[in-house]
């Protein structure tokens, strides 16, 4: 997540140089660097949903505060999810599944975003600078099936694809508070992008035993 503000503070620090010029108090020179450069553009950061709650979803209070500090920091965000239905309803009121009912992720997701969301199967690597995966059981859940099947379990495949992207892109990848996400360990073990400094985040995956944790753990 460190990677993630250096990036978006760089990008920022850049855009507000050449904003703070102003007409009347620019010297020749810096009349002549204006013309010759142009404002970077702002990073480009994935926020990647597992729907809308904490004990079935995504933490609804985390994915906020990654949205607040994304656009303070001049980023501009498209948000992900998988369109596969939920493991469960949880009831919030009582912290208990709702048998009856059966519900969407990328559709609960949407209520976190407003509406504005895109099928997870469109996100590339390719047009984001970083991905962020923000808390919540339906990391466990409906990301992967490791609430249910522990260090056995498998990941969505959309999920294992976009990771592996950015992996080998050598973009930063985040991860907040209740995020776990298991997978194969060769392809990510030694790459320090994925330890997440500055988050309390855990990244767990099978094979090898490896676990990244947070430095201030």
């Amino acid at each position: 997540m460190a990677a993630v503000r250096a990036l978006v503070g760089s990008r920022l620090a850049a855009a507000s140089a050449f904003a703070s010029l102003s007409p009347g108090g620019r010297t020749p020179s810096q009349r002549a660097a204006i013309h010759l450069s142009a404002p970077h553009p702002a990073a480009k950061v994935a926020l990647v949903l597992s729907g809308c709650g904490v004990y079935d979803g995504t933490e609804i209070h985390e994915a906020s505060a990654i949205l607040v500090h994304l656009s303070r920091g001049g980023a501009e965000v498209q948000i992900f999810a998988p369109d596969i239905p939920q493991m469960h309803v949880i009831d919030h009121t009582k912290g208990q599944p709702s048998e009856s009912e059966s519900r969407n992720v990328l559709t609960e997701s949407a209520r976190i975003a407003r509406g504005k969301i895109t099928d997870l199967a469109k996100l590339s690597a390719a047009n984001h600078d970083a991905a962020i995966f923000p808390g919540g059981f339906g990391a466990a859940k409906n990301l992967s099936t490791f609430a249910v099947d522990g260090k056995d379990c498998k990941v969505n495949k959309e999920v294992e694809r976009i990771l592996k992207e950015f992996h080998q892109a050598g973009k930063p990848i985040g991860c907040d508070a209740s995020t776990s996400l298991p997978a194969p360990a060769p392809w990510w073990s030694r790459n320090p992008v994925l330890r997440c400094p500055g988050l309390s985040c855990v990244w767990c995956w099978q094979g090898e035993s490896h676990t990244c944790v947070d430095e201030h753990q």
